[in-house]
């Protein structure tokens, strides 16, 4: 049985971990930093200790610590100023157990970036896979290496293709494996965030970086290579077009316009091309009553929807005030609409 106990620690012992699959850990750090300044801690991050280092060395032999869960609240405590935090000092934990406390622990707060979401969760697929086909010696020294998951990812599947592992037919399928984590996700929604690691590992750092919904990503990931870095590129530099990525993308890949045409067409600086002469003619509203009938019945399911968001947000401050399973189901459905509305 592992221990676990209370310590006040100091935060210049305490190490990050680059596997954390949360890598957007800046954002918000402002409003949590000035709780934590006004109202403290109310839930300690979990810390494992480190080997000791030697006397004599930078940290005088002091003992040091690796953040197991919690890593946004020790970012916070650091911008507000603090020297310790207190933390449960944990025994080490199995690198592959590690990486499923930090997914369930991520997807279970703040909702991860759609790269981040889909490489945690493929990372957690290919390491039981790895166990149940007699790799998990070698999957956990590969997880050992403090590396992020994009670049482990492509060595363990490498490991997993020596072992004849097939994609198609694995030894755990995706539905153990998300059960045994708890997540609710049907195959459809998992194989739609899967898509957005078929975009190369380079314009996937990028994206990661950018506020882009991962019906975004997932529409960008439909475009060539060129145009995707062209677009990425573009959002670097005028983030607000971020909010258009989806739009973007259909215009090239699905109306002709060159990528230089559609980043105009966002930002408003051309209307969009006239209708070529073989496009199908725009329906006449006043006459369809299959399609009046079905806008109505749009209008009204989204001011009932409307109405229940704005009563959750008047019965808890913070969403993650809601409770267990509740809370996993609400984000779950807010991606979705996400997702499907490409908001």
């Amino acid at each position: 049985m592992r221990k676990a106990v209370l310590e006040n620690v100091p935060l210049e012992a305490i190490r990050l971990d680059e596997r954390n699959p949360r890598t957007d850990g800046d954002e918000g750090l402002e409003e949590l930093a000035a709780s934590l300044r006004g109202a403290g801690l109310v839930q300690p991050p979990i810390v494992i200790p480190l080997p000791s280092p030697p006397q004599g060395g930078t940290t005088g032999g002091a003992p040091r610590y690796r953040v197991l869960i919690g890593e946004r609240r020790v970012r916070a405590a650091r911008q507000a100023g603090l020297k310790s935090l207190v933390c449960v000092v944990s025994d080490p934990l199995d690198p592959i157990e590690a990486h499923r406390a930090r997914l369930v622990e991520n997807l279970h707060r703040r909702p991860l970036n759609p790269i981040d979401h889909a490489r945690a969760l493929r990372l957690a697929w290919l390491l039981a896979n790895a166990e149940a086909l007699g790799a998990g010696e070698a999957a956990r020294r590969l997880m050992e290496a403090a590396r992020p998951l994009g670049e482990i990812l492509p060595d363990l599947e490498a490991l997993l293709a020596e072992k004849g592992f097939r994609p198609t037919a694995p030894a755990v399928t995706w539905e153990a494996v998300l059960d045994d984590l708890g997540i609710a996700m049907s195959p459809d929604r998992r194989k739609k965030l899967l898509r957005v690691l078929s975009i190369p590992q380079d314009v996937q750092e990028r994206l990661r970086r950018l506020p882009v919904t991962e019906a975004g990503v997932r529409a960008l990931g439909r475009l060539d290579e060129a145009a995707q870095r062209e677009v990425v590129q573009a959002i670097e530099a005028q983030p607000d077009l971020a909010r258009r990525a989806r739009r973007i993308a259909r215009a090239v890949r699905d109306q002709g316009y060159t990528v230089e045409e559609a980043l105009a067409e966002a930002r408003g600086e051309a209307p969009p091309p006239p209708p070529q002469a073989d496009d199908p003619p725009s329906p006449d509203f006043a006459d369809d009553r299959r399609i009046t009938d079905a806008v109505m019945d749009f209008i009204e399911a989204a001011n009932v929807l409307l109405g229940a968001w704005q009563r959750v947000q008047e019965t808890v401050v913070d969403p993650l005030d809601i409770p267990d399973p509740w809370r996993m189901y609400y984000h779950n459905t807010l991606e979705t609409l996400r997702d499907e509305i490409g908001a």
